[in-house]
C-alpha cells in the first residue's frame, strides 16, 4: 500500500491489485480506435510499477524504468515532460522527466509525503499535495520546483488530487471532512471553496474537462466504485458507469469527446479504458494481463 493517509487511500483504491510480472512488448493497441492524442498510464508490465505511454497509432512506449514505484504521471502542457509520483528517494516526491525517458529530476525535495502532481494550464505551476505541515494539504510550486505554497493551512481533513480548471482560475479537488470524502473547488489560490458533493462514502479524483463545463468524479455512492459527472456547482450529477467492475480515475481527452479511466472487474488486474462522456462506446485500450491504471491524455498539437 502507499503511504498515504486512509482518507487518500480511498482515492487509490485501484492501485492495490496484485503485482503481475509480465515481458512488455505484448500488449495490444487501441484496436482501430481514433485517440485524438497519446495517453500516459501506470502499468507493472514490466515487473514493476513504471510509467507508459500510448500513442494513437496503438505504439506503447516505456518512460521510467526504476526500480521503485514511479506513476501518477501529468504531461507538460507541450507535451515533452512528465510530472509524475515517485518512490525512487525512498519517499513519496514529485518528479519530471521527459517523454523519451531522460532527465528525471525531483522537484518537491521533501522528507514529507508529496504526491499527485498537475500542471497549470500555462505550464508555469505544478499542483501537488503534501502532508509537510502535519496534515495532507493542497500545494503549488513552479515548474521548476521553487516557491512551494500552501494552498489549504486551515482546512479541515485530509485535502487532496486537485486538478486545475482549463483557464487556470479555479481548482477541484477532494477533501476529507466529517466523516466522508466529497469534491470541492476553489479559486486558484485556494481560497472561497465550495463542496459540490454531499453523499456518504467517496467522492473524489475529480477531473475537469476541458471545455470547463463538466467535472468527472468516482463515487461509492451506488455501492461500488464508478464514474460521474456534474457541473461546477454540483448540479445535474449523471452516473456514468453501472456494471460489475470498479470503476475510476477519470481523465478527459483534450478535445472533450472521450474520458479514458481505469476498470477492474472482480480477480482481474486494472484495465485502462476509454468511454464518450455519456458513458457509451466502452473501449478496452490497454488489454494486457498486467495492471494498467492512471491514464492522463497529452495536449492537442
Amino acid at each position: 500500500m502507499l503511504p498515504v493517509s486512509r482518507a487518500l487511500r480511498q482515492a487509490v483504491g485501484l492501485v492495490t491489485a496484485s503485482a503481475i510480472a509480465v515481458a512488455c512488448g505484448d500488449a495490444t493497441g487501441p484496436q482501430g480506435l481514433d485517440l485524438p492524442s497519446a495517453i500516459a498510464f501506470d502499468s507493472d508490465r514490466s515487473g514493476n510499477r513504471d510509467i507508459f505511454v500510448l500513442w494513437p497509432d496503438g505504439a506503447i512506449t516505456q518512460v521510467t524504468a526504476h526500480a521503485a514505484f514511479d506513476g501518477w504521471a501529468d504531461w507538460s502542457p507541450d507535451g515533452a515532460r512528465l510530472a509524475f509520483y515517485s518512490l525512487r528517494d525512498g519517499n513519496p516526491e514529485v518528479y519530471v522527466i521527459s517523454v523519451d525517458g531522460t532527465g528525471p529530476a525531483n522537484l518537491s525535495n521533501n522528507s514529507a509525503q508529496d504526491a499527485h502532481p498537475d500542471w497549470s494550464p500555462d505550464g508555469g505551476r505544478i499542483l501537488f499535495h503534501s502532508d509537510r505541515d502535519g496534515t495532507f494539504d493542497l500545494w503549488v510550486m513552479n515548474a521548476d520546483g521553487s516557491q512551494p505554497t500552501n494552498l489549504t493551512p486551515s482546512a479541515p481533513g485530509d485535502q487532496g488530487f486537485a486538478v486545475w480548471s482549463p483557464d487556470g482560475t479555479r481548482i477541484a479537488y477532494h477533501s476529507a471532512e466529517g466523516g466522508a470524502t466529497n469534491v470541492f473547488v476553489a479559486n486558484a489560490d485556494g481560497s472561497e471553496p465550495l463542496q459540490l458533493t454531499s453523499t456518504a462514502g467517496f467522492n473524489g479524483r475529480p477531473g475537469w474537462s476541458p471545455h470547463g463545463d463538466l467535472i468527472a468524479f468516482q463515487s461509492d455512492r451506488g455501492g461500488t466504485l464508478d464514474i460521474y459527472v456534474m457541473r461546477p456547482d454540483g448540479s445535474d450529477v449523471r452516473r456514468l458507469t453501472q456494471d460489475a467492475a470498479q470503476n475510476g480515475v477519470p481523465a478527459w481527452s483534450p478535445d472533450g469527446e472521450l474520458i479514458a479511466y481505469a476498470s477492474v472487474l472482480a480477480g482481474a488486474d486494472s484495465e485502462v479504458f476509454v468511454m464518450r462522456p455519456d458513458g457509451s462506446g466502452r473501449a478496452n485500450l490497454t488489454q494486457h494481463p498486467a495492471f494498467d491504471a492512471w491514464p492522463d491524455w497529452r495536449a492537442l498539437d
